[in-house]
């Protein structure tokens, strides 16, 4: 249902980040561990594979849940020696040279630098309490001040949602029907319900026809959204608590965040030169 009706969970950086890469507060302990990182972890036909690569395979396993272990650390230097020998037989074979494989390496390498720029300005923001507060207000005033349980049917066209409509007004059951045409494989087997769902996280096409209908009621007409078209009904509605600012600060913090770093890129894209 996360595709029709956007929870204020889902607002969050929507930017892919390094993972599993820790801050160090001290900067002798960054000095040691990047002379370290630059010693090689094992070498493959005379070339050495820095610690540094075997640092990052490892960080990105105990992100996944990994425990660090002694076999956990021969599994990263299996798949190093088994990633250089690969590497060094497609060199031998020119694949270095080919155009398309050396623009996915640019990319490769485009991405990660923008990833790690990303982490850098995330790391570097710092948000007051009065930013978090307002952007609570906001979000509050957003979602509204009721909450909605529904029923709907999702079908690919409007021919199939009058159908279904004249099915309910003569009689069939929208859990039925949900089962056999409903494509939203999130509430089919529940009978099309969703969760309590508040005003402000509708799609407003569905919200406008949501707030006009009485406990029990189908709208009489299918509504269209951007990928579908919707069969609705409302079971029921009540007053909407909105959670406090302490419960919702994680995403506060993420949205307030984002915005910034969609910021810091526009001015970037200002700045540039784009021919």
């Amino acid at each position: 249902m996360k595709n029709h009706y956007p929870q204020l969970s889902q607002a969050f950086i929507g930017l892919l980040l390094l993972s599993g890469i820790p801050a160090f507060a001290a900067k002798a302990d960054v000095d040691d561990m990047k002379s370290g990182l630059s010693k090689p972890y094992v070498t493959v036909n005379g070339v050495a594979q820095p610690s540094a690569r075997a640092e990052i395979l490892l960080r990105e396993q105990i992100a996944r849940g990994a425990q660090d272990s002694q076999q956990l650390r021969d599994g990263v230097r299996e798949v190093l020696v088994n990633q250089a020998v690969m590497e060094q037989e497609a060199r031998k074979v020119g694949l270095d040279k080919d155009v398309l494989v050396r623009a996915q390496m640019d990319i490769a390498r485009q991405n990660i630098l923008a990833q790690a720029w990303q982490q850098k300005i995330l790391g570097d923001i710092t948000i007051k309490n009065e930013d978090l507060k307002a952007e609570y207000d906001r979000q509050v005033a957003r979602l509204g001040d009721k909450e909605y349980l529904i029923r709907h049917l999702v079908v690919a066209d409007e021919s199939t949602a009058k159908l279904l409509i004249e099915k309910l007004q003569a009689g069939g059951k929208m859990a039925d029907l949900a089962k056999e045409y409903s494509r939203d494989q999130g509430t089919k087997e529940k009978g099309g319900l969703n969760d309590w769902i508040p005003q402000g996280n509708l799609l407003p096409a569905l919200a406008k026809v949501i707030k006009t209908l009485s406990k029990g009621n189908v709208a009489l007409q299918p509504i269209k959204t951007d990928a579908n078209w919707h069969v609705v009904q409302l079971e029921d509605s009540r007053p909407y608590k909105a959670p406090t600012l302490e419960e919702l600060k994680p995403q506060l913090n993420q949205i307030i965040a984002r915005r910034e770093l969609e910021e810091r890129v526009k001015a970037l894209r200002d700045k540039a030169k784009i021919q």
